[in-house]
């Protein structure tokens, strides 16, 4: 009910304005109701269909004097043109006062929407009859939807700003509190002198219209966009005041045609600042952001510097604290930062703030630069090993691990300094006695193999021994019969040699063991294995040779040492020689059976008169 009754109060009002001879009051040049109208739907929704419905029906009949059918169809459309645009500006929070594409969404869909959409419903209804005489219907629905739309302007902005339950406001006003109060009563004091003081009939009155204006922006660009909206209801209230008294510039003469020229100005200064309102507020809540961005953005970097601050107070406290020396400096050029306390005990002078460079210590700058390139490729170097130099000129040894940091666009490199001299030289002691120790080694080495070849020499005549016979017999056996070859024993024996020893004495035997040995030795093929088997006898194995063969080796070794000449000290002799022979796997096997037939058939040499070679028995018994 109080949507409706003041909706009848806004059409009472409008019936008071200057309107068109032409359409008398079926088409208004300033459609009050329907500013309200929407400016009601905007702020409290479809609740308010009933009165909106009711509120235009009334006015419809009441005011404009339609039939209650006709009224009852128009007031329909009336209502619900209002509250769908409503319903849409709603849904995109489409408030006309804060953002520019807001107003110009809420000039096309509430303002020219719902004017349009009511205008083409009253359409279908508008009894012809009640048109005056040579006005068309659409000239009609125009004139109609233009004081809807005029209306709409004039009235929906300020109304539907005061009615906002939380108007938006900044953090921020430009004016103070008596420029403010100034401009809102100079400019109200104004209104008053020119819409219900002065005579319309004097154009020194409406030459004031465009100072409204100018204290309108005034207002809402310095001061709060509220206080202009309000400056803007005052401004419209005195106007329509002045219509009621037939005073002031708003007053025209019934009698004129078309829209007043008041009217229009009072549209003007409403959509100025609609969109003046719009652009100053977007500019406030930018500014708005902007100083509370850079409050927040200030209060960060006031943090951040204090946490800088403490974490280098930490790291700086932390690297004085360091056992090991530390430094930092520029990637490119080297120019020392900062050194702890500990490297510069290390180079003997104080590094920091000092004009120095890396490189001054290095004994090779090559080597810097190398770790310069291992750093740009790779970002650390760890336990690379440096010669380095301190200030007094004294060279040592150092591990070296840098990584690289970015700070400010830079490039830094932090270095951990090891001094390894004492390493070194351990590490010098330790090679040199590696080195004896290898040395004495092979000298051991040599003297084993010295020792082996020792024990398996015969030291007279540089033959194998018996105990390597007896360790190599077994295996050269076993290789050869797993070959399914042979292996041929002789045992040879120098002929009465006890009376050499007994007539020439034991050195001149001696030497001629000696000889026989070299002339035995140069006698087999390198494969052959000739050992001295005790006192004058010796023992030669063949591999790999067959029976016939091996007995013409031997008979061939008869001869050929029958026709040597043997030079024993100072005399000159000769001897011959007695060889029993057994061939594997003809006469045994086993290194025992071999021994014993070829120890047998020297035996039977010896019996039948020596200087020969005598074969073995295929079942030669062993000798007891």
């Amino acid at each position: 009910m109080i949507s409706a009754s003041v909706l009848c109060l806004a059409a009472l009002l409008s019936m008071q304005l200057p309107r068109s001879v032409d359409f008398g009051p079926l088409a208004l040049p300033l459609w009050l109701p329907a500013g309200l109208a929407l400016a009601i739907a905007m702020r409290w929704g479809w609740r308010t269909a009933p009165g909106l419905w009711l509120g235009m029906a009334l006015g419809n009949v009441l005011i404009l004097q339609q039939a209650w059918p006709a009224a009852l169809a128009i007031a329909l459309g009336q209502a619900a043109a209002p509250l769908l645009a409503a319903y849409v500006l709603r849904r995109q929070q489409a408030l006309p006062f804060y953002r520019l594409s807001r107003v110009l969404m809420f000039l096309w869909c509430g303002v020219v929407g719902s004017a349009l959409l009511s205008a083409l419903w009253s359409g279908f209804f508008l009894d012809v009859s009640t048109l005056p005489s040579g006005v068309e219907r659409w000239q009609c629905l125009l004139a109609r939807g233009l004081g809807e739309l005029f209306g709409m302007l004039a009235l929906t902005p300020s109304a539907l700003f005061l009615l906002q339950a939380e108007p938006a406001r900044y953090s921020r006003n430009p004016a103070s509190w008596l420029e403010s109060m100034l401009l809102l009563w100079t400019s109200l004091l104004l209104a008053v002198v020119e819409f219900i003081v002065a005579d319309y009939r004097h154009g020194v009155a409406a030459s004031l219209w465009p100072l409204f204006c100018i204290a309108l922006m005034w207002v809402a660009f310095r001061c709060r966009l509220a206080l202009a909206y309000w400056l803007h209801s005052g401004i419209v209230l005195l106007a329509f005041g002045g219509v009621l008294l037939h005073n002031g510039a708003a007053y025209q003469d019934p009698g004129l045609s078309g829209m007043a020229a008041a009217g229009m100005l009072l549209l003007v200064q409403s959509l100025a600042l609609l969109v003046f309102g719009a652009l100053v507020a977007e500019r406030r809540f930018t500014e708005d952001w902007l100083r509370r961005a850079n409050q927040t953005l200030e209060a960060k970097v006031v943090e951040r510097t204090r946490q800088l601050a403490e974490s280098e107070a930490r790291l700086k406290l932390m690297a004085d604290a360091s056992p090991f020396p530390l430094a930092m400096n520029n990637l490119n050029g080297g120019s020392l930062i900062y050194a702890n306390a500990q490297a510069e005990s290390l180079f003997k002078c104080r590094l920091d703030g000092q004009q120095r460079r890396v490189q001054d210590f290095y004994v090779d700058p090559a080597e810097r630069e190398g770790i310069s390139a291992l750093l740009r490729s790779q970002g650390a170097v760890r336990d690379h090993e440096v010669q380095l130099h301190d200030a007094e000129g004294r060279q040592f040894w150092a591990l070296v691990s840098c990584a690289v940091v970015h700070s400010d666009q830079e490039l830094y490199v932090i270095s951990g300094i090891n001094d390894i001299s004492e390493r070194k030289r351990l590490e010098r002691s330790l090679h040199a006695a590696n080195d004896a120790l290898r040395q004495h080694v092979a000298e051991i080495e040599s003297l084993q193999v010295g020792l082996r070849e020792q024990v398996r020499r015969d030291p007279l005549t540089g033959l194998f021994n018996r105990r390597y016979l007896d360790e190599i017999l077994p295996r050269l056996l076993a290789h050869m019969l797993a070959l399914d070859g042979t292996v041929a024993v002789l045992m040879v024996d120098a002929d009465h040699f006890k009376r050499i020893n007994d007539n020439y004495g034991h050195q001149c035997g001696d030497a001629v063991l000696a000889t026989l040995g070299a002339f035995l030795r140069d006698r087999f093929r390198s494969g052959d294995i000739v050992c001295r088997y005790g006192g004058e006898e010796f023992c030669i194995l063949m591999p790999g040779i067959a029976l016939d063969a091996a007995s013409q080796k031997a008979q061939q070794l008869c001869e050929a040492v029958r026709q040597l000449p043997i030079q024993a000290l100072e005399h000159r002799l000769h001897i011959t020689l007695s060889i029993g022979l057994s061939v594997c796997p003809l006469h045994g096997e086993d290194p025992e059976s071999l021994i014993h037939a070829a120890d047998a058939a020297l035996y039977q040499a010896k019996a039948q008169g020596r200087d020969r070679v005598c074969l073995a028995q295929r079942s030669q018994p062993a000798l007891s």
